[in-house]
């Protein structure tokens, strides 16, 4: 599913409930422990916050909507959970593919931007998107994680670290501070680490040994195929040849190297397919 589908299915819900009267979802303050996505937009009417020593989960499709001069302040732990499919938005309110009744347009410096402050140390971003902001993502730790990021639109910087701009690009973008880094400077390695690193290296290890495995069992016995091909025209004769205990055990050896070469190719056709898919998660 591609973005254009997201988005009009964004549009779609945000008509109906312009058509119906239904006013969004406001948000201001601090945040609670988890937001989910809803049949529309969340407003922000004022700066939002994730407290000192606090967790805020945003799920994935969670689209904000945010006014003038407002913005997310990240104090605690923020874990945005989007996914490929459903990325969690931050955008302006003006911005009509989410706010199709807004009778402004969308530009830069619409919102402030997303402001992640020293002690957030262990805040997550994975796929999202933020537009027409100030600043984008500014963060003064590089204690943070992001994965398939994507910045458009925004005035001064997309994504700022430590007071060091990073050149994002158009395409989705992946940050992450190296194991070693946290470990010289006492963080633990655990709020950086990939959650889904162990599960990747199992199956990407696992699909390597099956795709070697796989590969030499099917050249092996495929070798054999042919030599108890050569035995058995060999044996076959007449009839009563045909017949003999010495035929009808070459005829199931070769039988058994047929088996065991296509079990021996499968597993190298399945290694090969394992391997490749976990370099999409």
């Amino acid at each position: 599913m591609n973005h254009k589908i997201i988005y009009c299915a964004t549009i779609f819900t945000a008509a109906i409930s312009l058509a119906t009267g239904a006013e969004f979802a406001t948000l201001s303050g601090d945040l609670p422990k988890e937001i989910i996505a809803r049949n529309g937009p969340y407003l922000v009417t004022g700066d939002i916050y994730v407290p000192a020593g606090k967790t805020t989960a945003i799920g994935s499709g969670t689209v904000f909507l945010f006014k003038n001069f407002t913005g997310l302040h990240v104090q605690g732990t923020l874990d945005v959970k989007g996914t490929t499919d459903w990325p969690v938005i931050f955008t302006s309110e003006c911005d009509s593919t989410f706010n199709p009744g807004s009778t402004l347009r969308a530009n830069p410096y619409d919102w402030n931007g997303i402001y992640i402050h020293s002690d957030a140390i262990g805040t997550t971003m994975e796929h999202f998107e933020v537009l027409y902001s100030v600043y984008g993502v500014n963060s003064q730790t590089r204690f943070i994680r992001l994965t398939a990021g994507t910045f458009r639109f925004n005035g001064r910087g997309n994504l700022t670290i430590e007071g060091q701009e990073h050149p994002v690009g158009n395409e989705p973008y992946s940050y992450t501070l190296s194991v070693k880094d946290a470990k010289v400077d006492g963080v633990p390695v655990k709020i950086l680490s990939d959650p889904m690193a162990g599960k990747r290296s199992i199956l990407r290890y696992s699909g390597m040994c099956l795709f070697l495995g796989g590969g030499i069992l099917g050249i092996l016995e495929n070798g054999q195929y042919i030599q108890d091909v050569k035995h058995v025209n060999e044996i076959k004769g007449d009839l009563f040849n045909n017949l003999s205990p010495d035929y009808q055990n070459a005829l199931s050896k070769r039988n058994n190297s047929v088996l065991l070469m296509g079990l021996g190719y499968f597993l190298c056709i399945a290694g090969a397919c394992g391997f490749s898919w976990t370099f999409t998660f």
